[in-house]
């Protein structure tokens, strides 16, 4: 079997099991924390494979780490690391949040723009996206100057670049072709 296979079936399972227990929304939350330290904290794979630590420390360990994590989510962490799959916890997590977004419709949407949005233009993107469909939205703002201005968004493997910055990049193109051909 392979990752992606592994932990997709893990994933299912902890979204049935969450829902039988109410809990589907609690456990997303965890979830997302435990990509974010997964991806931030590159020692704690490491970590959690540690011989010298027992299941029962690793369980503790990972949960005090995240903080306030559900009854449901501590079970299933114990159920991977005595299945000794904590170097998958990264995929199972993808895979948990991906199924939730799918199941409850929720769009995430990056938006990368050179100066945070404003509360009210992330409420007016929020509303335009709601009325197409989506039962919630999570919208994540990129500051990165180099964009110059404009936006970039995507969602839903869909990107849409009206940044000034890549304006000025097509430009800059057009003009090399154009003297490329003259020369």
């Amino acid at each position: 079997m392979n990752v992606g296979t592994i932990s997709m079936r893990y994933a299912e399972a902890l979204y049935r099991y969450a829902g039988e227990h109410n809990a589907q929304d609690a456990v997303y939350k965890d979830m997302q924390h435990l990509k974010a330290l997964l991806r931030n904290v590159k020692e704690l794979p490491v970590i959690l494979k540690s011989p010298s630590m027992t299941a029962a420390e690793k369980v503790r360990f990972l949960c005090d780490a995240i903080e306030d994590v559900s009854p449901v989510f501590r079970r299933f962490t114990a159920l991977v690391i005595k299945a000794s799959r904590e170097d998958m916890l990264l995929y199972m997590a993808y895979s948990y949040i991906h199924i939730y977004r799918e199941e409850k419709k929720v769009i995430a949407i990056k938006v990368t723009t050179a100066t945070a949005l404003s509360a009210a233009l992330q409420r007016k993107i929020e509303q335009l996206v709601l009325t197409n469909g989506a039962s919630a939205v999570e919208i994540k703002n990129v500051v990165d100057s180099s964009i110059i201005g404009g936006f970039i968004c995507e969602a839903n493997n869909t990107r849409l670049d009206a940044s000034i910055g890549n304006q000025l990049a097509e430009i800059k193109k057009k003009i090399v072709k154009t003297n490329k051909k003259l020369v």
